[in-house]
């Protein structure tokens, strides 16, 4: 039997529709190519001089930057959505409102090996890009004029990612993106009614349930929500309450490290490779914000930063687009017992 469930963080309603339910291999094999050029490639160790100049990495000793010997790099996107060049000037065009193309779009070159990628890196690899994320992410909030960083990754075509070798992408806007702003507002709204942070009482009413837990440590947890929009929708957090994932300490990044490893394995396998979308949500940086004085009173005390994994197995079409609710094959419950139980 069918059932509507209600996913309070992002304020949407999803059809868990178990007459059409899909198991694991019901969904599409994703095989990409295996014997693509990496000498073609312009994040090949020794193609430096193909890409612009490297923001950030993580060398050898003794190496320098624009040269072999990094273990994840950080270059500007060679073709940017976003300059920091530009002005965040808000002007208007007749009865339209434009802002000025202003912010940073960086590309994390995850690993020096072409055909690796998060499914078979080992903890420390996994922890040195857990790593660079943090710093780029501290790194651009000190401009002042960036109000928030969104740092996500896609993998496969299906997901749009246009090159083999794995890679990130770090996108600063000058204004709070509306997905991210909704979001506040319904954590601050749980807060103010409750006094709690809502993320905090769903990690232990999921711990307790245990039906939707993928896999756990000491100090993270992987679950499939409750109104998972997608299969196999993975959401990852911390046990205990932080807001902030640019403050995470080292030994957290090691936590959190073991835990990814574990879960992308899983899902690799599980899936068979499926092309999915993973973002960091954090809590945005405090800011100048007129129209909203009290927009960030209380926000370490409400905002609970986690990461989400999309699998992109499934195809939205005119009942999600037209209405914007989801229909879901794969019931929650399913997914994280399959990938509970698969074997690494």
């Amino acid at each position: 039997m069918s059932e509507i469930r209600y996913d309070y963080l992002t304020d949407n309603w999803v059809v868990i529709a178990p007459e059409r339910e899909r198991r694991p291999h019901d969904y599409p094999i994703h095989v990409y190519p295996t014997k693509s050029t990496p000498s073609k490639c312009p994040f090949e160790p020794g193609k430096e001089y193909l890409t612009p100049h490297e923001i950030f990495a993580i060398r050898e000793p003794g190496t320098s930057p624009d040269t072999p010997g990094w273990r994840v790099r950080v270059v500007p996107n060679k073709y940017p959505a976003l300059r920091i060049e530009n002005q965040p000037e808000r002007k208007r065009r007749g009865i339209y409102d434009v802002i000025g193309g202003f912010g940073a779009h960086e590309v994390v070159i995850d690993t020096p090996d072409h055909f690796k990628h998060l499914h078979n890196f080992s903890i420390e690899e996994m922890k040195e890009l857990l790593f660079v994320y943090r710093e780029r992410m501290k790194s651009l909030y000190g401009d002042k004029r960036i109000h928030y960083v969104l740092v996500f990754k896609n993998y496969g075509r299906e997901a749009g990612a246009s090159l083999i070798h794995s890679h990130s992408q770090i996108i600063a806007t000058p204004s709070i993106p509306k997905n991210v702003d909704d979001e506040v507002s319904q954590l601050r709204k749980f807060f103010r009614e409750r006094g709690r942070c809502y993320l905090c009482d769903e990690i232990d009413y999921e711990l307790n349930d245990t039906k939707r837990i993928v896999y756990e440590n000491e100090k993270f947890v992987a679950y499939c929500p409750f109104a998972s929009i997608v299969p196999f929708q993975i959401r990852i957090s911390s046990k205990f309450h932080s807001s902030d994932f640019s403050r995470i300490s080292e030994e957290e990044l090691y936590s959190l490290a073991d835990l990814m490893r574990t879960v992308f394995k899983k899902l690799h396998k599980t899936l068979i490779n499926p092309p999915y979308n993973m973002f960091i949500r954090t809590r945005p940086p405090e800011r100048p914000y007129p129209e909203k004085p009290d927009y960030f009173v209380g926000m370490d005390s409400f905002f609970h930063w986690h990461i989400e994994v999309f699998p992109r197995i499934s195809v939205w079409a005119g009942f999600e687009i037209g209405g914007g609710w989801y229909i879901n094959p794969t019931s929650p419950e399913s997914a994280a017992k399959f990938l509970r139980e698969v074997l690494l």
